[in-house]
């Protein structure tokens, strides 16, 4: 039995107001130092955020804004979906390891931005093609969590289900699935990272919207509040997706945080 700390910044409520303090206190230090001319071509946060608003109330929100974060989500959700579809199986039928092992290790190793200029040769600079890259990205830790959480399962779960007669295909759904849902969740959580990475590189190369490009445009013609303000909504949208991520895993691990909490208990 775990005993519990009692410590004052281990309760939610302090843990919020000391991160949300963080995060102003830094927020001071930028407009500050943008004030003063300390560092070059560094901004005020002030003149950031009015840029930003005037993207987001601009055409820039249908153009540039909107279209990114549809890339990303619909990258992620493809990417994730492959990677929970291939893991699963591949992680219960052992015979299928030596087939699939070498190949998955070399193009899990091949790092992604050196695909950019080869997928844009061979299928053009569109968005299903930048779609296809960031859904490659998110694919690997879902994909490889995914086969460690199958074969992490119990086997007294699996010998109860065959006992009683379930099929294979319901065991892999009502029993393998569930079982491994939280390593899984931890996966998810890696490739939304990497499906926001992704998302801004693709844009930067042969791009004619985007945030990525908003950016790398106004870096170069120096319109450096835009530039700052680009790369603050690329922050407020991995927020929101990060927010929306966690009420959904939340929601898909009720059971896990309950058992969790009684082992720690």
């Amino acid at each position: 039995m775990t005993k519990r700390s009692n410590s004052p910044l281990d309760r939610p409520g302090v843990r919020i107001g000391v991160g949300l303090l963080a995060v102003a206190v830094l927020l001071l230090a930028w407009e500050i130092i943008g004030s003063s001319n300390a560092i070059p071509f560094l901004v005020p946060f002030s003149a950031a955020v009015s840029s930003a608003f005037s993207l987001v109330t601009g055409p820039e929100l249908l153009e540039d804004v909107l279209p990114s974060a549809a890339r990303a989500a619909s990258g992620f959700a493809i990417g994730s979906a492959l990677g929970v579809l291939v893991g699963i199986p591949l992680g219960r039928v052992k015979g299928l390891d030596p087939w699939f092992r070498p190949s998955l290790e070399f193009l899990r190793n091949t790092p992604l931005p050196a695909l950019l200029p080869i997928a844009f040769v061979a299928f053009g600079a569109t968005d299903e093609t930048r779609i296809g890259l960031i859904a490659i990205g998110a694919l690997w830790p879902v994909l490889l969590n995914a086969i460690d959480g199958a074969r992490a399962v119990d086997g007294r779960l699996l010998d109860a289900a065959r006992v009683v007669g379930v099929p294979q295909w319901r065991i892999l759904i009502r029993v393998v699935l569930p079982a491994a849902a939280p390593q899984i969740f931890a996966g998810l959580r890696i490739a939304l990272g990497i499906a926001l990475v992704m998302m801004v590189v693709s844009e930067l190369i042969s791009s004619t919207s985007g945030l990525g490009y908003l950016v790398l445009q106004a870096q170069r013609s120096f319109a450096l509040p835009q530039m700052y303000a680009g790369v603050l909504l690329l922050g407020v949208i991995g927020g929101i997706f990060t927010l929306i991520f966690a009420v959904i895993e939340r929601r898909a691990l009720r059971w896990y945080a309950g058992q969790k909490g009684l082992n720690d208990a």
